[in-house]
């Protein structure tokens, strides 16, 4: 099923789309051949499912949205450990690429190598999720709830974007663009969409090296290839956020209440 929502039977709608993203990713971690893989898949659908719960908030008691929202958190949690290796090792690919033979090559694949280890699944219980999903209380979704989750979503980008450049406040603005960019998909707002997923793409792959800086000595080599990589990447990030969120939230509020009811 497409990562979208109808209007026609919202409810319903959502349901199906967090049953099919979470029933995916049981599926994937059953007997898979490539673990890694199927853990980083399974966190991307876990992931989508926090951002689409979080669209469907206003419609539901706060109690009941915390208790599903901690579920989903939870499980993402347990299964980061086996992606988090197999993310630093890529990100030390992904370096290599920008390195101007500053840094020799074997000193890449010996750094590369402490990240490298044969990946085993976590205990995981995304298929009580998945079953867990008809019993969401959504009697009272509707347009103008889904417009407001994601008013509240675009808000909290935008004052995340305000905030100094530390590694931790890029991180969470990250966190809010990356629930923008799903949000964005499951309403169809294609060019929103597509420029919240390039931003957060850039301020993913900023936080991946700043979790590989912080594995390695200060002294390494790579660190000044890291921190000049990072700054490019901010600098791209800044650009487009300006664009992303150059609306008031009440712009951009009365900007989405035509795009919302175009949904079919």
């Amino acid at each position: 099923m497409a990562y979208r929502l109808s209007l026609d039977d919202l409810a319903a709608s959502v349901k199906h789309v967090a049953g099919d993203q979470l029933g995916g990713a049981a599926a994937g971690l059953e007997d898979p051949r490539d673990p890694a893989e199927a853990v980083h898949d399974a966190r991307k659908r876990i992931k989508k499912t926090r951002a689409l719960l979080r669209l469907a908030r206003p419609a539901m008691r706060a109690d009941a949205f915390r208790a599903y929202n901690r579920e989903l958190r939870d499980q993402g949690r347990a299964l980061s450990g086996t992606r988090d290796a197999d993310a630093l090792a890529e990100t030390v690919d992904e370096l290599a690429e920008h390195n101007t033979r500053r840094v020799k090559r074997a000193h890449f694949m010996a750094v590369r190598g402490r990240f490298v280890a044969g990946a085993e699944l976590p205990e995981h219980r995304v298929d009580e999720l998945a079953r867990g999903v008809d019993h969401w209380p959504l009697g009272g979704i509707s347009s103008a709830t889904v417009r407001d989750a994601l008013t509240t979503t675009y808000r909290r980008g935008r004052k995340a974007a305000a905030k100094p450049p530390t590694t931790e406040n890029l991180h969470e603005w990250r966190k809010r663009v990356k629930d923008l960019w799903y949000q964005a998909r499951l309403l169809r707002i294609k060019r929103l969409a597509r420029d919240a997923k390039v931003l957060s793409k850039l301020l993913g792959s900023d936080h991946d090296l700043a979790l590989l800086s912080s594995e390695l000595p200060p002294g390494d080599p790579l660190q000044p290839l890291i921190s000049d990589r990072r700054a490019d990447l901010q600098k791209q990030a800044r650009k487009l956020g300006e664009r992303v969120f150059a609306d008031t939230p009440k712009a951009f509020r009365k900007r989405m209440r035509k795009r919302v009811r175009a949904v079919a």
